[in-house]
């Protein structure tokens, strides 16, 4: 129970700096936006608009315009939420660690193992909520304006927060090492645009160099990291497949693969077991 006290007062200070606040404000300004736009052609009952515009593109069999927006939807809010909600959560770690806090923490009943877990819990706690609330909405929003209940929003929504969980060891272990929120900020931005080319490393990373030792380096960042390029690709994966995507490169639709989960959880548990680690060797 403590801990679980410990990570809500970590969610409570992450909303009282604000940007938790603005998330969740713009999520409700896009919520807001379809639940006016959004409408169903009276002529056929099935078309749907946007503002008054048919969302019927050519040349796509089978195309789903509802399940082709939810889609990207997901895709870009959640992609958002996970790259900018470093900003809420990379200064929590350290704000613990400041002199005269650290001390305060450290004096409740709390394995410093608990203190930094629980801790990071809190901070992802936060994203968490507002993935969560906006999938509630769109899904609302959909299911009353077009008569389609997307379920699939929830999974997908709970798989992307697991996602940043993991991505999230990258900074808890960065603050505790070098105790600066900017340092983690620019480590996991760096990362995080450095996840999707390891993903197509083969095709994009190897061409630079034709040596095995790099090739090998390479695979073994990939490994040793959360894989969140491919996370979030599977999240929406859940949700369905871009048609635009699939007609460009003529395949079929893909389906969601658990292996990149598999493998970020046991990067993410080293990551965050080097984290302890160096947290319980500290003297304070």
């Amino acid at each position: 129970m403590k801990g679980v006290w410990l990570a809500l007062l970590t969610i409570r200070e992450a909303i009282l700096k604000g940007t938790l606040v603005f998330y969740f404000a713009v999520g409700n300004i896009i919520i807001i936006f379809f639940a006016f736009a959004l409408s169903v052609s009276p002529d056929d009952g099935t078309t749907l608009l946007i503002l008054g515009n048919p969302v019927t593109p050519r040349g796509i069999e089978g195309f789903n315009p509802v399940e082709f927006l939810i889609l990207q939807l997901f895709q870009s809010s959640i992609s958002a939420i996970l790259l900018f909600g470093i900003f809420a959560t990379a200064g929590l770690i350290p704000a613990m660690l400041e002199k005269g806090t650290v001390e305060l923490y450290l004096c409740k009943p709390l394995s410093r193992f608990s203190l930094l877990l629980f801790r990071s819990a809190g901070a992802c706690g936060g994203i968490t909520v507002n993935i969560l609330y906006f999938a509630a909405g769109i899904f609302a929003v959909f299911g009353f304006k077009t008569g389609v209940w997307h379920g699939a929003l929830f999974p997908a929504a709970l798989m992307a927060s697991i996602a940043f969980f993991f991505y999230y060891s990258i900074i808890a272990f960065s603050t505790v090492v070098f105790r600066s929120t900017g340092f983690a900020i620019m480590l996991a931005f760096v990362y995080s645009l450095f996840s999707g080319a390891l993903a197509l490393r083969e095709k994009v990373l190897y061409p630079w160099w034709d040596n095995v030792v790099y090739h090998r380096l390479l695979d073994a960042v990939y490994y040793a990291t959360p894989q969140t390029d491919e996370m979030l690709t599977n999240s929406a994966r859940i949700i369905g497949t871009n048609p635009f995507i699939r007609l460009a490169i003529g395949s079929a639709p893909q389906t969601f693969d658990v292996m990149p989960f598999v493998c970020s959880f046991l990067s993410a548990s080293l990551i965050y077991g080097g984290a302890v680690w160096y947290f319980s060797s500290q003297d304070f």
